[in-house]
Parts: C-alpha cells; structure tokens; sequence
C-alpha cells in the first residue's frame, strides 16, 4: 500500500478528427492511497503468466490541480476548451502511479509510460470515508 501518493489520470477525450488517433486531457491527483497485487497463474502450456491488479482510492478531498469532478456521461458532452476544468473517470481511462508528464495527445507515446487502465470505478462520496475507487490492470 502506498498512501498519500500521486495518480495521473489521462481521461479519453475521442478520436481526433485531423489525426485520427486517440486523445486524452490529463490530471494530477496527489494525496490518493495506491494498492499493487500481483496476480499468477500457470497456462495450460505450462508457463506462468503475471500480471498487476491496482486499486485506487481518492479521498474526496485530494488535491485535483483545482479541477472538479463530475461523472464520465457529462465530461464526454463537454467541448475540450470546457473538459480542461474537470477530470472524471471512466472504463478505459489510463493512469499513472506518479506524476506524469503530459504528452502531445498522441496515443503511441502514452501507451510507453502508463501503469494501468481503468477497469472499474465507482463513486464512495455517501459514506464515513468518501471517496473514488478505481480498479485496473
């Protein structure tokens, strides 16, 4: 467990209608508690495959770079002028353990340096603890 730790989130924007290539808006979020478990398991060709599993948690009150959140449906109705004062998380989202340098938008580039993608997520705010889970591998 690593808590108080720093998560990039790279939020899927669309496709590029000039480039024709994947896009993504990024946010730093520091004071997030980032879990690593390592999975294995042995092929039926009797090799071992492994694999990280990541669980994410992100205190209500983690510090966002001053961008608020709100839910992936209404991000992905925003213009990109409008969606670079918010951040989300969705199904296929990227994420980072760290602070991650942005990037051109190009996809190639930020498939070499992300740790995860989000597989599942769900929002905590209503109880003792509030707060964001995100799971990936």
């Amino acid at each position: 467990m690593n808590v108080n730790a720093n998560l990039t989130i790279f939020n899927f924007r669309g496709v590029s209608k000039a480039t024709a290539r994947p896009t993504y808006f990024r946010t730093v979020i520091r004071g997030v508690n980032f879990y690593t478990d390592q999975k294995t398991r042995v092929t039926d060709s009797g090799g071992l495959v492994s694999a990280d599993m990541y669980k994410v948690r992100i205190p209500e009150d983690a510090d966002t770079e001053g961008k608020q959140y709100i839910d992936a449906v209404t991000y992905k109705k925003l213009s990109d002028e409008e969606a670079k004062n918010y951040w989300t998380v969705d199904n296929g989202d990227l994420f980072g353990r760290g602070i991650m340098e942005e990037f051109d938008k190009e996809a190639s580039f930020l498939k070499q340096q992300y740790t995860g993608k989000v597989m599942s997520f769900s929002d905590n705010r209503r109880g003792c603890t509030p707060h964001w889970r995100i799971g990936g591998a």
